[in-house]
């Protein structure tokens, strides 16, 4: 830490009459701005959403170019603090640390971290990853899957060689994060040992519980559309509280939209599916089934979309994304006349139109 960043952190520090290891120094002119730091016990962060510690914040105010981020004191943990509308420094902490954060840029964001053998080491792998992820973004956008395939492997590769050649690194544990899932489970099970004192080894494991879970569901997806195997029932109420069964549909093609207004590509989705459920009317019933919100979010969004197709709401108390296999979202499944599952996408995939096309017109 330069002579500078000492000067800085002892003034703010002596001002704020707080302990506090994590100092964020700013590009001149952010005097007097106010930035909110989120942050998560990495204990809390490995519960289920129902078990966890609700998140705290704190609102923070520039002053000599600068601000202090206090440190948690419970244990190891997650921050954030939102720079923009979709940028974010981020960083984790241990007690004892004492971490700066440099922004070089605020827009578009540039920042590095330093002062903990974890930051550290992390940040020398960001400059390779944020390329990466800038390129992947890009080519997603302009919808040119085989070009983000490629960066998508190659951003895989690239941790892979860097935990083989760096055994000892403390990040890699955040490199086993960054693997796809047959290689994190592999290298996982390869690691363990070793990684079991770091900071990020309960994100490793609760990482490796939620691939054993996709890649299960996955399997279970595969069986399930083989044309042979019946759709799951079920009874789920509608708008008006009355109950939907999947079998009062028997005789008609079926999409089952397993969606959310908090999935934003559900939403985007919703165009393409009401030209398919008008061009397709006399043959085809669609049934929107939301998940992971609330009854009154549900109910706004099917009203500000203007969702004309059959809407019901999946309690958190039900099995049904485990009898269907559902990981992602969106997911659709169509099931056929006689109630079998003919097909199952995951994702906005344009291809799913020309799978129902020439299933109905079969």
């Amino acid at each position: 830490m330069n002579k500078l960043m000492v000067a800085i952190s002892l003034a703010l520090l002596s001002s704020a009459g707080v302990s506090a290891d994590v100092i964020v120094a700013l590009p001149s002119g952010s005097e007097g701005k106010q930035f909110v730091a989120h942050h998560l016990l990495i204990s809390d962060m490995v519960k289920p959403r129902n078990e966890r510690s609700a998140e705290k914040t704190d609102t923070l105010t520039v002053k000599n170019n600068a601000f202090v981020v206090p440190v948690e004191k419970e244990g190891a943990s997650f921050y954030q603090i939102p720079v923009g509308e979709r940028e974010a420094i981020s960083f984790y902490t241990s007690l004892g640390d004492d971490l700066m954060v440099k922004v070089n840029y605020l827009s578009p964001l540039a920042y590095t971290v330093e002062g903990s053998p974890l930051m550290d080491a992390i940040y020398t792998l960001k400059p390779a990853e944020d390329k990466f992820m800038a390129e992947y973004i890009e080519f997603a956008k302009a919808d040119n899957r085989v070009a983000a395939d490629s960066i998508r492997k190659a951003y895989n590769n690239y941790f892979k060689e860097y935990i083989a050649a760096n055994p000892e690194s403390p990040a890699i544990v955040y490199a086993l994060m960054n693997l796809e899932s047959e290689d994190f489970l592999k290298t996982f099970g390869s690691l363990e040992n070793k990684i079991a004192g770091n900071v990020l080894y309960p994100l490793a494991v609760n990482q490796k519980q939620r691939v054993e879970n996709a890649m299960a569901a996955e399997k279970k997806r595969e069986q399930l559309q083989s044309g042979q195997m019946d759709a799951p029932a079920f009874t789920l109420k509608d708008l008006e509280g009355k109950d939907v069964s999947l079998s009062d549909f028997r005789g008609k093609w079926v999409v089952l939209d397993f969606w959310g207004s908090w999935c934003g590509w559900c939403i985007k989705g919703l165009p393409a599916l009401k030209d398919a459920y008008e061009h397709y009317n006399h043959d085809l019933e669609i049934i929107g089934i939301d998940c992971n919100e609330s009854k009154k979010a549900w109910r706004n969004a099917v009203a500000k979309y203007e969702i004309p197709w059959v809407n019901v709401y999946n309690p958190a108390e039900s099995t049904l994304l485990s009898d269907y296999g559902v990981q992602g979202f969106p997911t659709k499944v169509i099931v056929s006349p006689q109630g079998k599952i003919a097909n199952i996408t995951v994702g906005e995939d344009p291809s799913f139109f020309n799978t129902l096309g020439i299933l109905i017109n079969e």
